[in-house]
């Protein structure tokens, strides 16, 4: 396993970057529901061949495939509304940053779990990191609303993370729960996006479609090279690699999508991504 350590970090980082390609793509789409909807959909396609030659799951299975519809629905909307009220390089890392964070902080307040002093450290440095986003600008007013969307998705994100990991353990096969998860999903983000934009709907994923077909599979690619990496690799380096694409972000939305306040927020994604690591590694 150790041999093949380099190839799963590669992988790690890989998946990092793709999904904040995918996080790009999303801010820069004039219709962010529309556009929502065609990678969702696309995503749906991509495993339906999966779907097609494996059995319906088991009521075990669906009982988690349902809920993490519902908190996937709530982190896209959540999102959505994040991104159109506040920078890329504001809301992303917050959103990918402060899920972990708000787990670990969940679960010292009302888990009773004991973090270690390094888990404390690093907590301590994202946390401020968290905080530095939400700092007003040259004299400006903090992005309250947008913060506090991208929040509230980091908490979907921490939910639904522990609700899929549990569903694939139940499924037996992540793949194969990933493929119904997907088609799931689809379902209420393409239902609001319908009830949201009526007969237009279709005029506006047309118009959505090349990019959001590129996102979907950038979003796969993250998530195949993860599980590759999670399957070769101990899982708590790895998982602190993934940590890293809230720098990625954050560079993207400095270098393409020429957002101001570049420097400032590459660093405290660095900030963050480090304290990220640093209780990832403390906790493995």
């Amino acid at each position: 396993m150790s041999t093949l350590l380099p190839l799963a970090s590669i992988a790690m980082l890989g998946s990092a970057m793709a999904h904040a390609v995918m996080g790009m793509l999303t801010k820069r789409a004039e219709d962010r529901l529309a556009f929502r909807a065609v990678l969702m959909l696309t995503g749906a396609v991509l495993y339906l061949p999966l779907i097609l030659t494996n059995p319906i799951p088991s009521w075990e299975v669906w009982r988690f495939l349902l809920l993490g519809a519902v908190i996937h629905w709530a982190f896209q909307m959540t999102m959505i509304a994040a991104f159109e009220r506040g920078d890329m390089g504001l809301v992303y890392p917050v959103m990918r940053g402060g899920a972990p964070a708000l787990a670990a902080l969940a679960a010292l307040l009302f888990l009773g779990e004991t973090l270690s002093t390094g888990e404390m450290a690093g907590l301590a440095i994202a946390s401020i990191a968290v905080l530095g986003f939400g700092w007003p600008e040259k004299g400006g007013a903090p992005k309250l609303a947008a913060l506090g969307f991208a929040m509230l998705a980091a908490a979907a994100i921490a939910l639904y993370t522990v609700n899929d990991a549990a569903g694939a353990r139940a499924a037996g096969n992540p793949f194969v729960y990933a493929g119904w998860f997907s088609l799931v999903t689809a379902v209420p983000i393409v239902g609001t996006a319908a009830i949201r934009r009526g007969p237009r709907l279709f005029i506006q994923m047309r118009q959505e479609l090349k990019w959001g077909v590129v996102a979907s599979v950038f979003g796969a690619a993250s998530y195949a090279f993860a599980l590759y990496a999670y399957s070769v690799a101990s899982v708590g380096p790895m998982a602190a690699l993934r940590e890293t694409s809230v720098v990625f972000g954050a560079l993207l939305a400095a270098l393409v999508l020429k957002e101001p306040f570049g420097r400032r927020r590459i660093f405290l994604a660095i900030l963050l991504a480090a304290g990220l690591v640093f209780m990832r590694m403390m906790s493995s």
